[in-house]
């Protein structure tokens, strides 16, 4: 008993300095019309698919890598002499802010762009990855009607 509150009290200092908020059932909603994810509404009439996607160790370097590169680019564009520090610093940043387990849909077109595949959810627990499934089934259900 004492153990299980001190696993939570350990659980909620964690996502405290992570500054997150896990997700839980009631952040998710889906309506007629759309999905609400907390404050955000994704219309379903343009969604085409979704998928429930882990992530691994390629996808966090690319995304590390090209956050990276990015921001570096800015810096060396006006302070040349701290690109390298920047890009540097932001590697291991990113790695710290990777998430395990990603929801994602893909998105019909309005104009010549093409299809885009969009996350709607990033998460890093177990707990979080089981209501990630329960949504994904509801979505393929409400999508394939």
């Amino acid at each position: 008993m004492e153990n299980d509150v001190s696993d939570q009290d350990n659980k909620q200092g964690l996502q405290a300095i992570r500054f997150r908020r896990p997700y839980s059932a009631e952040d998710f909603q889906i309506t007629a019309s759309e999905l609400l994810v907390r404050k955000e509404a994704y219309p379903l009439r343009k969604m085409k698919q979704v998928a429930l996607k882990q992530l691994g160790y390629k996808d966090h370097a690319i995304r590390a890598f090209c956050l990276a590169l990015v921001l570096s680019a800015a810096t060396w564009a006006f302070v040349p002499v701290f690109g390298i520090f920047v890009f540097l610093g932001c590697l291991p940043l990113a790695l710290m802010t990777a998430k395990k387990y990603e929801l994602r849909a893909e998105f019909r077109s309005s104009d010549d762009s093409g299809d885009q595949w969009v996350p709607l959810v990033r998460c890093r627990t177990e707990e979080e990855y089981e209501q990630l499934k329960l949504l994904h089934a509801a979505l393929v259900i409400k999508l394939s009607n």
